[in-house]
């Protein structure tokens, strides 16, 4: 695996904030030679708004990064129902909306 640089993390972050809503139950992120793919895990089907909001994310990253260091970037909007234990985090997570189990155990 692949761990994220912490600048990185920061620039995502950044660019990130207003743009995280309900329906995103996690954002994960994968970097390597230059490349970055960011992928928004839903709990319901992607809709337009989604791809808007990751593009914006995306081009602020680029901004604030710079194109020698981050060459390439790939989004990526998907629904997914598993727990967030089983979904391909990439490189790491960069938010995980918190989910409870409202199941009862005895």
């Amino acid at each position: 695996m692949n761990k994220l640089p912490d600048w990185l993390v920061l620039h995502i972050w950044r660019a990130l904030l207003g743009e995280i809503y309900p329906s995103i139950r996690a954002i994960a992120a994968g970097f390597e030679q230059g490349e970055l793919t960011i992928r928004y895990y839903l709990d319901r089907n992607p809709c337009d708004f989604d791809f808007e909001s990751i593009e914006v994310v995306a081009t602020n990253i680029s901004a604030a990064a710079g194109s020698a260091i981050i060459k390439k970037i790939s989004v990526q909007c998907v629904l997914e129902t598993a727990p967030l234990r089983d979904i391909n985090h990439l490189s790491g997570f960069i938010y995980c909306r918190r989910e409870y189990d409202m199941g009862t155990e005895t």
